[in-house]
């Protein structure tokens, strides 16, 4: 297997080098990420800051400079370097992974690759099962942040032929969702609810109040059965009562849906309007982008908003 040693970023090596000749570097763990290097007396400190899931492209073409920028990009923003690294656009994702089968000695998949169903429960950790072992590997792994050095030390003390290949993360999870696109969807939709639920807008009864619920529901259904006559009396009233104010309710609102709401008065200057922030989340969206921003442009604010076109 070539490979070909990475050019694209030598050109602004000198460049980020100025740039961290400026900024202190302050020696804290990643969050996430707690397989770092441990730094030798003998060498420089800026050598010393580089984490070990990105010091392994130095040897492949990659500019110190660069993994050096990377570490302290991810310091100051608490992510992992080689999520930094990638998100910078410093390395692309085919490189740096690339790069990775290279110095792990395994082979490096470019191409779709058919995995199991079972691999949605394992996507989070960076691997999966592949669908048809007779390509000679069992496991497809697209590791970041400490899974990479977890990664190197497992394959260091492997013996014999590896049985897993690397992939791209963008190829990974694309594998993982033709695996079972049921799934996919369904953790897409719910799986912010199962994990924290106040992060969840959607609200509901929760299961204890659910039973709660109906537990009453069936008592006051018995009570109405019971040999006792207050008891039997209190549960009528109880439902007649129940059922009049739902009655009531509907017919107030009826009412005042007839009333004519009095006209506000109007505004000396648009500094008393009350301030609304709208936030559009944009990705991968430069072809409409222009487009956007005229629609934006066009607001009318109270008054009534002119007619803006559709962006897909």
């Amino acid at each position: 297997m070539n490979f070909v040693p990475i050019d694209s970023v030598a050109s602004s090596a000198s460049q980020i080098k100025d740039e961290l000749s400026s900024q202190p570097f302050r020696r804290r763990a990643l969050a996430g990420c707690s397989a770092v290097r441990r730094p030798s007396p003998s060498r420089a400190t800026a050598s010393r800051s580089i984490p070990v899931e990105i010091a392994f492209l130095s040897a492949h073409g990659v500019p110190e400079q660069v993994l050096q920028f990377a570490a302290a990009t991810a310091r100051r923003q608490g992510v992992c370097a080689d999520e930094a690294l990638l998100a910078e656009g410093l390395v692309c994702e085919d490189v740096f992974y690339r790069a990775l089968a290279q110095h792990l000695n395994v082979e490096f998949i470019d191409s779709p690759v058919d995995v199991a169903a079972s691999g949605v429960a394992t996507a989070e950790c960076g691997y999966a099962r592949v669908r048809d072992p007779s390509s000679g590997y069992l496991w497809l792994f697209a590791p970041s942040g400490s899974g990479v050095f977890r990664l190197m030390s497992a394959r260091r003390a492997a013996r014999g032929r590896p049985l897993f290949a690397i992939t791209t993360r963008t190829l990974f999870l694309e594998a993982v969702r033709r695996a079972d696109p049921v799934s996919v969807a369904r953790d897409a939709a719910f799986l912010v609810e199962r994990v924290d639920r106040d992060l969840c807008a959607r609200g509901g009864l929760r299961r204890g109040q659910a039973g709660l619920l109906l537990i009453a529901l069936i008592g006051l259904a018995a009570s109405l059965y019971a040999p006792f006559f207050f008891l039997r009396l209190a549960s009528a009233l109880l439902l007649a009562g129940a059922f009049f104010c739902g009655v009531f309710l509907r017919l107030f609102a009826c009412a005042a849906s007839l009333q004519r709401c009095a006209d506000a008065e109007p505004l000396e200057s648009d500094a008393q309007l009350p301030i609304y922030t709208i936030v559009l989340a944009l990705y991968q969206e430069a072809a409409v982008a222009r487009q956007l921003a005229r629609a934006i442009d066009r607001f009318d604010y109270p008054g009534i908003m002119a007619q803006t076109p559709q962006a897909n």
